[in-house]
């Protein structure tokens, strides 16, 4: 059996299943093909959802322009339901649900009818979704379901899956044996050494093309020199997941490497730094949940989680360095998967003595001290500055890329390798040969929604978040760190803080609707560290920034949902400034009871505090929001909003717009966004 794609490893073992049928897995599966060539792709997706923008794919193995999409999968039922389904975007679409074509649409707006209601049993419902994009490429769709007891929604994750066996499951096997290879031919640096014939359009091609390494300038006023000879000597011996390669043979030619990058100095870094408390550091991994991806202890054995470990990390840098790379850890690595926690200098000095306090063994230069003039020759001859930035020349001379396509395990890919030799598996071997003999092209084209896939495994997003019902890591790790924080002190804090009562205040947010909740502007410059502002400034925990991935990242994620990049602000709405009045008592009158409203503070939280609702009205989008105020209980089973809606669509407010909660919620939302302005 071959490895699924980076993306659903993890999901397709713990994912949290309506049944425990072992005949379906998590995700339907999307079948693309293009219009004007014949290429086809196969790949898992969380949702029946979609959109390509201008000068986009509509997948990295399919040429860009006109092409048809056909979802197929399981519709997952807990119960007898009368359902409605209904579609949004434009093309042409039809639904082909337990054998029978249910609804058909084609247009400009596809959403101006529904089907039938279906009597509709529990269990599993096989479907077929047909879809046909613009002539021009362009799409735009999404699968809508509504019931009884609930208004039209998305259709949630947890309710899609995908039959394991079949026709269709063996095509999807090979396309995720293909991505394999090709994230692991762009993560490796294959294409640092072996250049392409045409120079790939940076605009265009796999973001993960554009990543190098650490910058390797200065890097003798940062790195110890012991620890340098000892990691470019085997980088897999420090690191498991390493993804350098082992570049030398033996110890002398580490020794000389380290000799020369000790000497790259930087003579305006920092000296002074602030002193740090090792308790108070300690304190500060546990709250910031750094355990979901790192560990404390040595780890001979791989960690099953893929943490890494912290075990004598102070021996890797140079007094006050430690403190240094904590405040900016992408500063000479843009694409670096730690992320930027933003910390004060104090925070990061704190933290910076906890780590150093880690017990291991001294490390000391066990080669003959080496030679920086040969090591200067050495990193020439070997092309490190192919992946780094470094002051010497590049004489490596290594085949094109494009020759790669004829190799059969030789080279870099061989097992006994006279280059570079990479710890791959026999597997890993196979789908990088198999990616350069048939998709090598692939990488000239950039899919945003597979790129945010990618980046959602690669930046650990489920080690703190929860998604699909698939709990996230850090509750699982925690209990490695509870003797760091003095227990008296928590309970002591909570007691005096009511927003810390309350379970569901205290996890990071659920991820299962982030890319249909949240503006994608603002996820951006949320992603990327430019929204100053937090959402949950009572959680000890903290949202990181992922600088050069954040736009990308923010665009995948909406795409996949197949809502709007940009949208209307405002919904138009007759008598504008009566909305507004009642808007702004039921929030004044209600809302403020747990949430602030700008520079207002809630007037009585009880259970727990709840975003600053200007915050809430920036950051969310309006149907997002409407469906969160029917039911928050669709969302977020767990959650303390309570839901003000009955299943007739009223409130308890009768005296305003008739207790029409749909009326009422757009009051307030009106209301919410004339203060915002």
């Amino acid at each position: 059996m071959l490895r699924p794609s980076l993306f659903w490893a993890s999901i397709l073992v713990s994912a949290n299943f309506l049944y425990a049928d072992p005949s379906v897995l998590p995700g339907v599966v999307l079948e693309i093909r293009g219009k004007a060539s014949n290429s086809i792709d196969y790949r898992l997706e969380r949702r029946v959802a979609l959109r390509v923008d201008k000068n986009e794919p509509s997948s990295a193995f399919v040429d860009a322009g006109p092409f048809e999409a056909f979802w197929s999968g399981v519709i997952l039922l807990e119960k007898r339901e009368r359902i409605n389904f209904a579609f949004e975007g434009f093309g042409k679409a039809s639904l082909i649900l337990d054998g029978e074509k249910i609804l058909e649409m084609e247009g400009e707006d596809l959403s101006t009818v529904e089907s039938e209601r279906l009597r509709l049993n529990g269990g599993e419902h096989p479907f077929e979704l047909r879809y046909s994009s613009a002539a021009s490429g362009l799409a735009r769709f999404r699968l809508f379901w509504k019931g009884r007891d609930f208004d039209q929604e998305s259709i949630p994750p947890k309710s899609l899956a995908h039959f394991s066996t079949g026709k269709s499951a063996e095509l999807l096997e090979k396309s995720s044996f293909l991505r394999q290879g090709r994230f692991l031919t762009v993560s490796r640096g294959c294409l640092r050494c072996h250049l392409p014939d045409e120079p790939f359009n940076k605009k265009t091609a796999m973001p993960e093309l554009l990543a190098m390494g650490p910058s390797l300038t200065g890097v003798g006023s940062r790195l110890n020199q012991a620890w340098m000879e000892k990691w470019i000597l085997d980088p897999q011996s420090m690191r498991h997941t390493a993804r350098m390669p082992k570049m030398v043979h033996n110890p002398i030619e580490a020794s000389h490497l380290a000799a020369f990058l000790s000497t790259l100095k930087n003579e305006n870094i920092q000296k002074k730094g602030v002193h740090g408390d090792s308790i108070t550091g300690g304190v500060l991994f546990a709250d910031l949940g750094c355990i979901s991806c790192h560990i404390l202890n040595e780890n001979d054995d791989v960690d099953e989680s893929g943490r890494i470990s912290l075990f004598g990390v102070g021996h890797k840098y140079l007094p006050g360095n430690l403190a240094a790379f904590l405040l900016e850890p992408d500063k000479h690595y843009p694409w670096i998967r730690m992320p930027n926690f933003r910390l004060s200098r104090e925070e990061a000095a704190n933290l910076a003595a906890f780590l150093q306090k880690l017990d291991s063994a001294a490390l000391a230069i066990t080669a003959p001290k080496g030679d920086a003039a040969k090591g200067k020759l050495l990193a020439s001859s070997l092309g490190c500055v192919t992946c780094h930035e470094l002051p010497c020349e590049n004489k490596l001379t290594a085949a094109s890329f494009q020759s790669l396509s004829a190799l059969t395990g030789a080279g870099c890919l061989g097992e006994s390798s006279n280059g570079p030799q990479y710890s791959f598996s026999k597997e890993e071997r196979t789908s990088i040969a198999i990616f350069l003999k048939e998709s090598g092209d692939s990488l000239v084209r950039n899919s945003p929604p597979e790129f945010a896939n990618r980046q959602f495994e690669e930046l650990r997003c489920a080690a703190c978040h929860e998604r699909d019902g698939q709990e996230s890591l850090w509750g699982s790790f925690s209990r490695e760190v509870s003797s760091l924080k003095a227990k008296g002190a928590e309970i002591s804090d909570d007691l005096s803080n009511p927003v810390h009562v309350h379970a569901a205040n205290r996890p990071p947010p659920d991820l299962s609707f982030a890319g249909e909740k949240l503006r994608e502007n603002w996820l951006a410059d949320f992603l990327g560290g430019k929204e100053a502002e937090k959402p949950r400034p009572w959680m000890k925990a903290r949202m990181p920034s992922f600088g050069i991935r954040a736009n990308t990242f923010a665009s995948g994620l909406s795409g996949s949902c197949g809502v709007l990049s940009k949208i209307e602000d405002n919904p138009k709405q007759d008598n504008e400034k009566y909305l507004e009045q009642v808007g702004g008592k039921i929030v004044n009158t209600l809302c403020v009871t747990c949430h602030g409203v700008g520079d207002k503070k809630p007037t009585a939280v009880f259970e727990g505090q709840g975003v600053n609702l200007i915050l809430s009205r920036s950051r969310m989008r309006y149907d997002h929001y409407m469906r969160w105020m029917m039911n928050p209980y669709r969302i977020i089973p767990n959650t303390i909003m309570p839901r003000f809606a009955d299943e007739e669509g009223r409130t308890g407010l009768i005296d305003l717009l008739q207790g029409n909660a749909h009326r009422q919620f757009g009051s307030v939302w009106h209301y919410l966004g004339g203060i915002s302005n």
